[in-house]
């Protein structure tokens, strides 16, 4: 068995586990990221994201402040992961609408991302 490969892969967050049902050994699946920190699952991936803005937010910023910072996050977030993806489909998955992540993919756009 490689690095690469496992039998199972768990997520070190939610604890979620992803195998064949040949029980053969399988890659990283392609949502999932493995790095210093662990391996985690998209959603958790996307919660991680979320927090590390909330995170990064400024003492001062109110509620609906932080919500948005988080909100930004998770479509620049899923905008990079899968720039080919439509606006509504980002939008859909990130439970916002289709005018914040135009916006948002235009703002990406802009700073070259």
């Amino acid at each position: 068995m490689t690095a690469a490969t496992k039998l199972t892969w768990t997520c070190g967050s939610c604890g979620v586990a992803t195998s064949r049902s040949d029980a053969a050994e399988a890659p990283l699946p392609e949502a999932w990221e493995d790095c210093a920190e662990g391996t985690f699952c998209l959603g958790c991936r996307r919660r991680r994201v979320g927090e590390a803005a909330l995170e990064a937010a400024p003492a001062a910023a109110d509620r609906d402040d932080r919500m948005r910072l988080r909100r930004t996050a998770v479509i620049e977030f899923e905008l990079l992961r899968s720039p080919e993806k439509t606006n509504g489909s980002i939008a859909k998955t990130c439970r916002s609408s289709i005018p914040v992540v135009a916006a948002a993919r235009r703002q990406l756009d802009a700073a070259g991302g």
